[in-house]
């Protein structure tokens, strides 16, 4: 017990390392992150494609914290510690711990949640967070029945389901995939799933009523399924499989990698695995017949793109079923081996996160503070309302003039009554100006003037390369009518 609470609270010393490292260097925020300033100032039911459990958690940092950069850092690494802490409990209750410990690190080996999560996650992270939650409870159901485990099934599925849409894939694939394993089946709760049914409802009923009554603003990313196919030679459905095959591998290519170098290891026993240890085996069917599920998804909606992040309620239970299974025979000192792997990752990431966001011309070293000066000084007196054809500069123009309304570019979402003035940034939002104005409620008649203005954005560690921004500013005649 001693070594696991130490394996504990060195993945919380990790985490926090991030959250203080992200908030030294500063910088400008990626999309995800340039999203909260927009969209998580308050707490409503509902904010437009996304569930709100994310947001909310974050409102509540920067009313804790205020909107800065800390609050965003420590947002998604004390989520990412949860999912990391309880996917360890949970695993370390029916395997023994070098086992668990692998099976917990088998996400750094996954860049959707190492890599890309530190970098600019935002709901996927709650979902990891409650699926770890969700495996918890299960986990303990099957190591010894409490009369709350249903209870707590319950609250972990509501929160599940109010972070992200793809999280019930992962229960679905694990009640699915315990009919296989006898050992798993035996000991779950399935007759008392009507009380965590009801719980979960109880969580959800007004979100997704929200959801529904708002299906304008719940559906308004769908196209990015369907934007158009890297492989234009194959049929529609072939196309989209390919695709969904190709990010499956790339997003399972480090982990696998290392397996195989850990197997190689054995020498003549490389390929004598074992009968699998039976957690694992339900985590590897279950990312199975996740996949085999979104496959058949796939042909039959006609997705023709695929991010490796929406895989991740297949691609968690997999990769760490995969993990237990593939080094169950191991010897220790190889066991050693892959956890000294894992920690010099841990410490890469760390390294390679600091030395991007130090140098470079990248999005999370562009100098909006100096758009927001320039914008600010052809800005009329009066309240102003900015609106972006993404997250990135409405969102980080928040951040550097909190005054400024931030109008999110979703149906239905208008300026004040009384704004003077509203900025368009970026040239295609220009180019449609008339458009756009009227998806956000402001009538051609209302506007006075339109005049067109351009900022050059130098980067906070580029001494040549600097980047044009334009934008315009659409002065009103009486206000927002």
């Amino acid at each position: 017990m001693k070594q696991d609470r130490l394996f504990i609270w060195i993945i919380a010393a990790y985490f926090a390392a991030h959250a203080v490292l992200r908030t030294a260097l500063g910088g400008s925020f990626e999309v995800d992150e340039a999203e909260m300033f927009v969209m998580a100032q308050e707490v409503h039911l509902g904010y437009g494609p996304q569930a709100p459990l994310y947001n909310w958690v974050q409102a509540g940092a920067f009313s804790l914290f205020g909107a800065n950069t800390f609050a965003v850092a420590a947002t998604k690494n004390l989520l990412l510690f949860v999912t990391y802490a309880l996917l360890f409990d949970g695993l370390r209750r029916s395997v023994p711990r070098q086992a668990a410990m692998l099976g917990t690190l088998a996400l750094l080996l996954l860049p959707n949640v190492s890599w890309e999560g530190q970098r600019a996650g935002s709901h996927s992270i709650a979902m990891l967070a409650t699926m770890a939650a969700t495996f918890w409870v299960m986990a303990r159901q099957i190591e010894a029945p409490k009369r709350w485990h249903p209870i707590a099934l319950g609250l972990a599925l509501g929160l599940g389901g109010i972070a992200k849409f793809n999280f019930w894939l992962f229960p679905l694939t694990l009640f699915l995939s315990a009919l296989t394993v006898p050992e798993i089946r035996a000991r779950l709760m399935w007759r008392t799933l009507w009380q965590s049914g009801i719980a979960a409802a109880l969580i959800l009923i007004a979100p997704m009523a929200w959801m529904v009554l708002h299906s304008d603003q719940t559906m308004a990313s769908a196209y990015k399924f369907y934007y158009p196919p890297k492989y234009e030679a194959l049929p529609t459905w072939l196309a989209g499989l390919a695709e969904y095959g190709v990010q499956t591998l790339a997003a399972l290519a480090l982990l696998l990698l290392v397996l195989i170098v850990a197997r190689l290891a054995q020498g003549r026993a490389a390929l004598r695995f074992g009968c699998a240890m039976p957690l694992a085996l339900w985590l590897m069917r279950a990312g199975m017949i996740g996949l085999g599920l979104g496959a058949l998804a796939v042909v039959g909606f006609g997705v023709t793109d695929v991010q490796p992040r929406w895989l991740l309620p297949m691609l968690v239970p997999l990769s760490s079923g995969l993990m237990i299974w593939a080094t169950q025979s191991i010897g220790p000192r190889t066991g050693r081996a892959l956890l000294a792997v894992c920690a010099a990752l841990a410490a890469l990431i760390l390294v390679a996160m600091a030395d991007t966001r130090l140098r470079g011309a990248g999005s999370d070293s562009m100098r909006v503070d100096v758009l927001a000066d320039a914008i600010a000084a052809d800005l009329p007196e009066g309240p102003v309302a900015v609106i972006s054809g993404n997250y990135y500069f409405v969102g980080n123009l928040k951040y550097h003039r909190p005054d400024w309304q931030a109008l999110a570019p979703l149906p239905n979402r208008f300026p004040a009554p009384d704004t003077v003035s509203v900025v368009l940034v970026g040239g295609d939002m220009i180019a449609r100006s008339e458009a756009i104005l009227a998806e956000h409620g402001i009538k051609p008649e209302t506007v006075a003037k339109l005049t067109h203005h351009s900022a050059t954005l130098p980067y906070r560690f580029e001494d040549v390369k600097t980047i044009d921004v334009p934008y315009a500013i659409v002065e009103l005649k009486n206000g927002v009518e």
